[in-house]
């Protein structure tokens, strides 16, 4: 019988990337700036913003918040 568990795709238990990381296909990293304010599972959330600001602006004005 052939184990399926391993090999490509993400590892059992793993976060997904947050809507920012995925819409930009990136990895989401443990520090990622985005991932407080853009969840997941609310895509249309960083796609809205992104369309008007860009991804670079956004991530220049949420560090600066920080």
């Amino acid at each position: 019988m052939k184990d399926n568990s391993t090999g490509g795709g993400r590892k059992q238990g793993a976060p997904s990337p947050c809507a920012a990381c995925k819409l930009l296909r990136r990895r989401c990293a443990q520090d990622c700036v985005f991932s407080p304010y853009f969840p997941a599972d609310e895509p249309q959330k960083f796609a809205n913003v992104h369309k008007v600001f860009g991804a670079s602006n956004v991530n220049k004005m949420l560090q600066v918040q920080t």
